[in-house]
């Protein structure tokens, strides 16, 4: 399963409620009209995502599916910044 990870970008921490299980608190990045997440994903769903090209997105409310957006961090800051500030990104070196 993706874990949520903590980016340099982020401004907000939600916390897991309480007791909860198989939750965890979820570092974002929120510019007052949309809300950031990054995910990482094991070595297994990475083959699977390159393999078949798909990711799928659960939302836990059951009644409504309130708008998403999947990308990578390019092509979300692409979309954030139409609808207020984007977050620094950090210099790495994959290598």
């Amino acid at each position: 399963m993706a874990q949520p990870v903590n980016f340099s970008g982020a401004n907000m921490l939600l916390r897991a409620p309480e007791g909860s299980e198989n939750v965890s608190d979820l570092a974002t990045y929120t510019n007052g009209f949309c809300s950031v997440s990054c995910w990482e994903f094991d070595a297994d769903e990475l083959a699977e995502i390159l393999r078949t090209g798909r990711v799928f997105l659960s939302v836990f409310s059951g009644k409504t599916q309130p708008p998403v957006f999947v990308g990578s961090e390019a092509s979300m800051r692409s979309v954030v910044v139409d609808y207020g500030g984007v977050w620094k990104r950090e210099e790495r070196s994959d290598g």
